[in-house]
């Protein structure tokens, strides 16, 4: 499991890059690969120079940049900041060289924003899928992941993700559930063969009552 860094102030250097979902993205020189994805209800966005990333510069709930590829001869090597009041939002992950991580910013139950950073270094064995989850819901509790009602991972607790598992491509029903029941189901899904992927589970919306959930591919 993947425990969250905290804030800091720095500045950054980024640049958008294609990649795939296997880590066959070719790395060269001082350069990490990121995907930035967003769990929380607050509108993030990186900034490099004068240029926003995404173009709209935003990234709200459920939503996650492309890959990007980060000059970690830059110190700090990354900034996130909020693209409401536009405050610095940084974290300070173990970034290296060759590192592919998908990063997911997430809530305290204060509202406080945090990161995991999730090593993307996995490789499915042949026709199935990697899978994972990402616990982003600070209730109800620990968490674990159901495929077809026989339990994928671990109970995960907040803040933190599950190893990957293989699985299946053909369609199947995944579930989350706490120490006594189901607290959420998130329906037949079926994932990429030869692909890594991540169900974020997030918090419940303001004046709802199920958690939310999405889903993203590694680089």
């Amino acid at each position: 499991m993947f425990r969250p860094s905290h804030v800091v102030v720095g500045a950054l250097a980024l640049i958008a890059a294609a990649c795939s979902d296997n880590d066959n993205f070719v790395h060269i020189g001082n350069f990490a690969t990121v995907r930035l994805v967003n769990d929380t209800d607050t509108p993030l966005s990186f900034i490099s120079g004068s240029v926003l990333v995404p173009a709209d510069g935003r990234l709200v709930f459920g939503q996650s940049s492309a890959c990007l590829l980060i000059d970690l001869s830059n110190v700090p090597a990354l900034v996130i900041t909020n693209a409401t009041t536009g405050a610095t939002i940084v974290f300070t992950p173990t970034l290296f060289p060759t590192a592919n991580l998908t990063v997911v910013a997430f809530g305290t139950a204060l509202g406080d924003v945090q990161f995991a950073a999730l090593d993307n270094h996995f490789v499915p064995t042949a026709n199935n899928a990697g899978l994972r989850f990402f616990n982003g819901a600070s209730s109800p509790g620990p968490l674990l992941m159901s495929r077809n009602a026989a339990a994928l991972t671990p109970f995960v607790g907040f803040g933190a993700a599950s190893g990957f598992v293989n699985v299946p491509t053909d369609s199947g029903s995944i579930t989350f559930s706490n120490q006594s029941s189901v607290v959420l189901d998130a329906g037949r899904m079926a994932f990429p063969v030869g692909q890594n992927s991540t169900v974020v589970v997030g918090p419940r919306a303001v004046g709802t009552d199920p958690l939310r959930f999405f889903t993203v591919q590694g680089c």
